[in-house]
């Protein structure tokens, strides 16, 4: 029955595994092209580390806005908000508005048509929205001036979704088209200047392996206002500082696994009936046991192996400590010299005393014949 158990909690675990596997291949296969991890702690294709060294080796004054509240202060020239997988609540959306408005640069890009998209309402206080193309198009092509420098052509962008303006008069100015529908898009904001990209595939590790993808940045950072440093997005990553403990485990690997381990840890423990403490011992067991069962157990081993001369010697030495040892008598003395000794400080009958010692170093001795002379023994002691 225990075997059986053990068989059953293993299948059980492999099939686990088996569909966490094949949820997570699943997963990965949809976003080859529509990853909302376009984090810059990934070194992934679909991230964008390489992007962020990139940057932070040419300019410097690089950071990433993670592992602590949302803020944008003044010493922010340009935010790159790169496929977040959290969605903007309204008060951080107000935030950049106001933060674009006095002078900053945002960069957007994401590649999910709204409103599934996480940038939605960002882009939505901009009047722009993502929206979903006819086909799946490779290229844009450069038209404004404002992508010149270093010149452009075209854009590789892997993208099926355009961006597309929520106001009826568009106010952006369209910097490269696929399809005649605009795939980058500039346009002002207050002091400010806002660039839209409906393709991450430019800035991640893949896409900058293309000399275009480099050209595009490069344009795109002539925008950066002197002085300025350049922050990337990772709050809306999963790196804020307000994340709780039951975000962590039902949306992060790392939670995954730590699940999965107690699952498994439990399961074996109830397999194998273990207890979650030490065993309590029976009172039979806890209770000592008596000098009369020692004496008892001895005495029955002698007498089955038939070894009562052994008891009688024992018995012989024991009478003869316990005589001479208030006289200070030495036990190495022979039985006639010990009884003489003995005689000398007490009145003892030596002749008694004698045969006694005599008989008990017999080996054919019975039972009743030892007995008999510890009766005597004591009779005299």
């Amino acid at each position: 029955m225990k075997l059986r158990l053990e068989l059953i909690v293993l299948g059980l675990l492999f099939v686990g595994l088996a569909l966490f596997a094949a949820f997570n291949v699943e997963q990965k296969s949809g976003q080859r092209f529509f990853d909302a991890r376009a984090t810059s702690f990934s070194s992934d294709d679909n991230g964008t580390l390489a992007l962020y060294r990139w940057l932070n080796r040419v300019y410097e004054e690089v950071e990433r806005l993670a592992y602590r509240p949302f803020t944008l202060n003044a010493r922010d020239g340009m935010l790159f908000v790169l496929g977040p997988s959290e969605r903007y609540e309204p008060d951080q959306v107000a935030q950049v508005t106001t933060w674009v408005a006095a002078g900053g640069v945002l960069v957007v890009a994401d590649n999910v048509p709204d409103p599934r998209s996480n940038v939605s309402p960002l882009l939505a206080a901009f009047d722009l929205k993502l929206e979903r193309m006819g086909r799946f198009v490779t290229t844009a092509e450069v038209l404004h001036p404002a992508l010149g420098a270093p010149p452009i052509e075209q854009v590789s962008v892997q993208t099926g979704v355009a961006v597309a303006s929520l106001a009826p008069l568009p106010a952006f100015a369209p910097l490269a088209v696929a399809d005649a529908q605009p795939i980058i898009v500039g346009q002002r904001y207050g002091d400010g200047y806002v660039i839209a990209v409906a393709s991450l595939y430019p800035f991640t590790n893949e896409g900058l392996r293309e000399p275009e993808s480099a050209a595009l940045i490069l344009n795109l950072l002539r925008r950066l206002p002197a002085g300025k440093q350049i922050v990337f997005d990772e709050f809306h990553h999963g790196f804020g500082s307000t994340a709780d403990l039951r975000a962590l485990l039902l949306s992060h690997p790392a939670g995954w696994a730590i699940i999965y381990s107690v699952v498994v840890v439990g399961l074996f423990i109830l397999a194998g009936s273990r207890r979650f403490a030490r065993p309590l011992p029976l009172r039979s067991e806890a209770a000592r046991r008596s000098s009369i069962e020692y004496i008892d157990s001895v005495a029955g081993m002698l007498r089955r192996a038939g070894h009562l001369s052994y008891a009688a010697e024992h018995y012989r030495q024991t009478l003869r400590r316990r005589l001479g040892q208030p006289y200070g008598l030495a036990t190495t003395l022979d039985d006639q010299a010990f009884v003489s000794a003995l005689a000398a400080v007490r009145p003892v009958d030596q002749e008694a005393l004698l045969r006694m010692l005599t008989e008990l170093r017999r080996t054919d001795l019975r039972e009743a014949e030892l007995l008999r002379l510890i009766g005597e023994a004591d009779r005299l002691a």
